[in-house]
């Protein structure tokens, strides 16, 4: 690849969900294929500034604004913002994660005459049907909206997943796909605690992540191994909901529920077995990091968590819903130190596909081929 070819990137840095750290991750290996990412973000919160400062620190450029934005004044300044800095930069190619971002961004790189890659991390409609809760009426128009806007102005659309290219065929969307990559060096380190009986779950608390699945299967689990203890990391509409269920099913004290932390690298170093219990996935980070930890990880038969999870090698599957085949997988690895010390190193190797440097070369390929088409 060419040195100096410049894509742009845009993030919001008050704001940082599943497809800004994909979209993290892979800026952290484009320098080594002779990519330059720009990255146009507002100031980090306080616990994301070690994620930009290691960003700067691998070779990404970073375009601050001088203050946050909230809601539709962020959107304004990204547009105006996108438009000065395809000008100023020279930018190649602007590359797009995000519903709301594909059609911000990418009008703002059409009107400047740029291609633009976009990296579908999920369908939002599907996600509003699955989690409705989620999503007031305004929200929903307006994700409806971006998701056409987004998909007509890419001249490249890439799904984060096998699955999730051949999903956006029901759209009339010819995708590639490209896995997400993962820090992998950070979570890597984590230490092998094999003595622990904790189960964690990263994952947000909404319908669509499949929780209450697995809050059934705790109470499953602690029937047999009363030594066995939960914790659920993540944030969302059914935090009271879900802990209410684990009161009536007796397990208030098995179970924790913290809010989401950049230090979950430290919570897996605690953990025996990683659960993505999801009704929907189209990639899965929070599985692939859970096997660079060197956890086996038991997930749900869904979208793109069967291409990370081999079942009988790195981890389980399990039929979404089934929190009893659930409990059973569970049980089987609690009880198995030895099986689970020989999946989680078949995990690790499964974890070095999602290594930034591999993932950017794939991306470095989608960027030549569309900028060589003229």
């Amino acid at each position: 690849m060419k040195a100096g070819l410049r894509v742009l990137f845009t993030a919001s840095g008050s704001h940082i969900g599943g497809a800004t750290m994909a979209m993290a991750h892979l800026m952290l290996g484009l320098p080594s294929v002779g990519v330059e990412p720009i990255l146009l973000a507002t100031p980090p919160k306080p616990s994301y500034r070690s994620l930009f400062r290691r960003l700067r620190e691998k070779g990404v450029k970073l375009v601050l604004s001088r203050r946050r934005f909230e809601r539709a004044l962020f959107w304004i300044w990204l547009f105006f913002a996108a438009l000065k800095s395809i000008r100023g930069f020279r930018i190649n190619l602007v590359h797009c994660h995000g519903t709301k971002e594909a059609a911000v961004v990418g009008l703002a790189a059409r009107l400047m005459g740029r291609k633009v890659v976009y990296t579908v991390e999920g369908d939002p409609v599907m996600e509003i049907a699955l989690s409705p809760e989620s999503y007031g009426p305004v929200e929903r128009v307006i994700l409806h909206a971006c998701w056409r806007l987004g998909l007509k102005f890419a001249n490249v659309v890439v799904g984060c997943s096998r699955w999730m290219a051949r999903h956006l065929s029901r759209y009339g969307v010819k995708a590639q796909y490209a896995h997400n990559a993962i820090d992998y060096e950070r979570f890597a380190s984590a230490a092998d605690r094999g003595a622990s009986s904790t189960i964690i779950s990263v994952a947000r608390f909404e319908r669509v992540k499949g929780l209450e699945t697995l809050v059934k299967a705790a109470a499953e689990v602690a029937g047999s191994r009363p030594d066995a203890r939960f914790l659920l990391i993540g944030g969302g509409s059914l935090k009271n909901h879900l802990k209410d269920l684990a009161g009536r099913l007796g397990i208030s004290d098995k179970i924790r529920f913290l809010d989401y932390s950049p230090e979950v690298d430290r919570l897996l170093e605690r953990s025996a077995i990683a659960v993505l219990p999801s009704l929907y996935e189209p990639f899965g980070m929070a599985a692939a990091e859970a096997l660079a930890a060197g956890k086996p990880v038991v997930a749900s038969m869904v979208g793109g968590l069967r291409e990370i999870v081999v079942d009988g090698v790195n981890g389980f599957l399990f039929a979404p819903g089934d929190y009893r085949e659930l409990a059973d997988k569970i049980l089987k690895l609690l009880e198995d130190r030895d099986l689970r010390k020989r999946m989680g190193e078949a995990a690790r190797e499964t974890a070095k596909r999602f290594k930034p440097e591999n993932i950017a070369r794939r991306y470095a390929e989608i960027y030549r081929g569309l900028l060589k088409t003229g």
